[in-house]
């Protein structure tokens, strides 16, 4: 009995986990995002953009769910963060080219593509 218990528990922190690692993952790619738009110099938004695209690939990686199992729509999410995670490699490639105000105009479309 006490091993199926375990079992049931161990099953709810994992899928409680990784519902909540996604949302976490969002949380911090929102914080991100705030921080790519007022950094104030190249190496700044570099930090910004790495520790962005950390969170990125993370959430990528996990099905939310609110897709309740749904391969095809993952497929989807998939796709759509992999299209947040390019602009942001874009705008980081023109901070690091010293181009910072067109890095913060791709940041500037980074809500609407995530929404997207």
């Amino acid at each position: 009995m006490k091993k199926i218990l375990f079992t049931l528990l161990l099953s709810a922190f994992s899928v409680g986990a990784m519902a909540q690692g996604v949302s976490m993952e969002m949380f911090q790619m929102n914080r991100q995002i705030n921080q790519l738009a007022q950094a104030s110099d190249a190496a700044a938004f570099k930090q910004a953009a790495d520790d962005f695209l950390v969170a990125a690939k993370k959430a990528q990686e996990t099905m939310p769910n609110s897709l309740d199992g749904d391969q095809e729509r993952f497929k989807g999410n998939q796709k759509g963060m992999q299209d947040v995670i390019d602009a942001v490699n874009q705008a980081k490639q023109l901070a690091e080219q010293g181009n910072l105000a067109n890095a913060k105009d791709v940041v500037q479309q980074l809500n609407k593509l995530k929404k997207t």
